[in-house]
C-alpha cells in the first residue's frame, strides 16, 4: 500500500536526487507521531542538557546543538497549538504578535543601527554605566518572560488547582495575573539574582533558553515569503557583521558587542567543569530565534496541509526536514569553527539549510506554489463569530427601526 502510495505520483522518477528525497518522504510517514507525545520528553532533555555540564564535561557541540534544537522543536510546537486553537476561535488564547512584510524588510536596518549604536557605546561611554543599563534591561525582560513560560507550563500540567492558575477575579480589571505568576516571579528573581553577582553560565541559560523559548511561540511571521525575505536579509546581515565589520570600524562588531554585553541574551558553554569566562563558547539567542520563526511557521504550514488533506500529510514531513537540515546546519557552523579557529555567522549556514530544504522538498512534492503563496489566517472562527455578532446587531437595529415607523404610522 506505501509503495503505491509513493509510485502513483512519481512512476518512472525515482533517479538521482530525487529518489533521496522520496527516501526520506517514505522514512518521514513511518514515523510515529511526536505530536504531542514526544514533548514532554523533549522538556525532560532541555533540562538535562543545561544542569548536565555542572557534574560532567559535556562536549560543546552537544550542548549547542542540543539545547538549539529542542528550544525550537518545542517552541514550534507550542505555536502551532496556540495557532489551532486560535483558528478554532478559542478566546482564552492570548494573541501572537505577527511580524508583518514591512516589520520583515525594516528588520536587518534595525538590527544594523542598533549594533552600531552598542559598539560605539561600549567604545566611547563609561563600559560600567553602560553594561549596568543593558544587563538590567535585558535581565528584566528575560524573568519575566521565564516566569510567564514556567507558570503556562504548570497551568497545563494541570498539576496545581485551577484556582491558583486563573486569574485573579480582583485585579480582571486592571491586569490579568495569577496566584502562579507571582509565584513563578518570586521563584524566578533568585535566578536572575544569582546571574547579577556572579555572571554565571548557568543562570545565564536559564533564563536564555526561557527568553528563546516564548519568542518562537508568541511571535509569528505572516506568511512563507515573508519569513524567506527576513532570512534572507538577515543571511547578508550576520556575513557582513562578522566578516566585513573589520575593515569599516577596525573592529568585529558582532563579536565586541557580544563579548561585552553581559546579559541573557546568548547561549553559553563552558568547555569543562569551572570553567571560566576564556574557556567557553557562545551562540547568539538570533541564530535561534530567527530559525525559529521559520521552522514554527513550516510546523503551521504541515498543519495547514493536514486539514486540507493534501498527500503525504499525514504527518509533519516539511517539520521533519527543516528541523533536521537545522540541525545540520549548526554542526556545520561549528565544524567551521574548529577549521577557521575564528567566529562565524551561524546564519550564513542556517539560512541555506532551512530554506533550501524546504523549497526543495516543495518542488518534489510539486507544492512550490502553495508554499509561496502560503499565508496565515487565524481566528477566522472568531471572526465569523463577530460578524455574525454583527448581523444579529443590525438585524435588531433593523427591526426596532421598523416598529417605530409602524408605531408613528398608526399614530
Amino acid at each position: 500500500g506505501r509503495s503505491k502510495l509513493f509510485k502513483d505520483r512519481f512512476e518512472g522518477e525515482y533517479q538521482g536526487p530525487r529518489l533521496i528525497v522520496l527516501s526520506w518522504i517514505r522514512f518521514t510517514m513511518r514515523t510515529p507521531h511526536w505530536y504531542p507525545l514526544v514533548e514532554t520528553p523533549a522538556y525532560v532533555m532541555l533540562v538535562t542538557l543545561i544542569l548536565l555540564p555542572t557534574v560532567v564535561t559535556v562536549p560543546i557541540y552537544v550542548q549547542m546543538i542540543g539545547i538549539s534544537t529542542l528550544v525550537i522543536f518545542l517552541g514550534s510546537a507550542r505555536a502551532v497549538h496556540k495557532f489551532i486553537s486560535q483558528k478554532a476561535g478559542d478566546k482564552s488564547v492570548e494573541p501572537r504578535e505577527v511580524i508583518k512584510r514591512g516589520s520583515v524588510f525594516r528588520f536587518p536596518i534595525i538590527a544594523s543601527c542598533t549594533l552600531i549604536c552598542l559598539f560605539l557605546a561600549f567604545k566611547y561611554l563609561p563600559k560600567q554605566i553602560v553594561s549596568f543599563c543593558l544587563t538590567f534591561g535585558s535581565l528584566s525582560m528575560a524573568t519575566f518572560n521565564a516566569a510567564l513560560m514556567y507558570s503556562a507550563l504548570i497551568a497545563e500540567s494541570k498539576i496545581a488547582p485551577k484556582k491558583f492558575t486563573d486569574s485573579i477575579p480582583k485585579l480582571k480589571n486592571w491586569v490579568e495575573i495569577s496566584p502562579m505568576d507571582i509565584l513563578c516571579v518570586l521563584g524566578v528573581i533568585p535566578v536572575a539574582a544569582w546571574y547579577w553577582y556572579k555572571k554565571h553560565w548557568l543562570p545565564n541559560n536559564v533564563l536564555s533558553t526561557s527568553l528563546a523559548l516564548t519568542s518562537v511561540e508568541a511571535m509569528a511571521l505572516a506568511d512563507f515569503q515573508s519569513a524567506a525575505i527576513l532570512l534572507c536579509g538577515l543571511f547578508f546581515y550576520d556575513i557582513f557583521w562578522v566578516f566585513g565589520s573589520t575593515k569599516v570600524f577596525g573592529d568585529n562588531v558582532m563579536v565586541s558587542v557580544a563579548k561585552q554585553f553581559d546579559g541573557p541574551i546568548k547561549l553559553v558553554f563552558p568547555r569543562f567543569l569551572r570553567a571560566g569566562p576564556s574557556d567557553q563558547s557562545m551562540l547568539g539567542l538570533g541564530d535561534i530565534v530567527i530559525p525559529g520563526f521559520f521552522i514554527a511557521l513550516i510546523l503551521r504550514y504541515d498543519a495547514e496541509r493536514f486539514q486540507k488533506r493534501l498527500k503525504y500529510s499525514e504527518k509533519p514531513i516539511f517539520f521533519y526536514t527543516v528541523i533536521v537540515f537545522y540541525f545540520l546546519g549548526l554542526a556545520s557552523t561549528y565544524l567551521a569553527l574548529l577549521l577557521f579557529h575564528a567566529a562565524q555567522p551561524a546564519l550564513l549556514y542556517l539560512v541555506p539549510a532551512c530554506l533550501l530544504s524546504v523549497l526543495v522538498l516543495a518542488a518534489v512534492l510539486g507544492e512550490l506554489k502553495d508554499l509561496f503563496m502560503y499565508a496565515e489566517s487565524e481566528g477566522e472562527a472568531s471572526k465569523k463569530e463577530d460578524g455574525s455578532e454583527e448581523k444579529k446587531k443590525k438585524a435588531e437595529g433593523n427591526n426596532s427601526m421598523e416598529g417605530a415607523n409602524e408605531s408613528k404610522k398608526t399614530k
